[in-house]
């Protein structure tokens, strides 16, 4: 007996489809937490590169639950660059792998509030470009500059394009999980 072949992706599905745009510091990451707050929090800290982290386990299985169970990818845009693979995803445990921006310099975040010199802002400008269809969630503290959140608020639709821009010495708390588990899937229109 033959198996049977894979069902096509309805048009509805291809629709909800996101991807999440990822950075770490500020993000998963929020340095110095003091003691209480890692432990009201329950943070967890590691060693990576020549660094301490301090992350939320919580946060990362929300990330590998939203892949698993949501027409969702991720992709790290982050100045860790390639090290989020071969450092930051095996030491978050996380349990599944993401593709990477690559930072193209060393400009680092240098030209965060100008949305035309800021790397991660081409390289996003290039992903909405490429995929004229495509939805996403773009996290990063950075986008609390001014001139880069506006250009985006005010060049693309918020049904389209997701900003969230954490306190970098929050990182991302519940409200902005929710935030993103409802733009990957919002509820249906009654």
């Amino acid at each position: 007996m033959a198996a049977a072949s894979p069902s096509p992706t309805s048009a509805r599905r291809q629709a909800r489809h996101v991807t999440v745009f990822l950075d770490v510091d500020g993000v998963l990451n929020s340095y110095p937490v003091p003691k209480l707050r890692i432990m009201a929090e329950g943070r967890k800290k590691l060693q990576a590169w020549h660094y301490e982290l301090h992350y939320k386990p919580a946060v990362i299985a929300f990330f590998d639950r939203l892949v698993e169970t949501h027409e969702v990818d991720i992709v790290w845009l982050s100045t860790w660059s390639e090290r989020c693979k071969t450092e930051l995803e095996p030491k978050f445990g996380l349990r599944n792998s993401f593709e990477v921006i690559e930072m193209p310099d060393e400009t680092h975040n240098r030209y965060a509030n100008d949305p035309h010199l800021w790397w991660k802002a081409r390289a996003m400008e290039d992903w909405l470009a490429e995929h004229e269809h495509g939805r996403a969630v773009w996290i990063d503290d950075d986008l609390a500059a001014p001139a880069t959140r506006d250009y985006f608020v005010e060049h693309y639709s918020s049904n389209r394009l997701k900003l969230i821009a954490p306190k970098f010495a929050q990182g991302l708390t519940k409200a902005h999980l929710k935030e993103i588990k409802e733009f990957a899937y919002p509820k249906e229109d009654s």
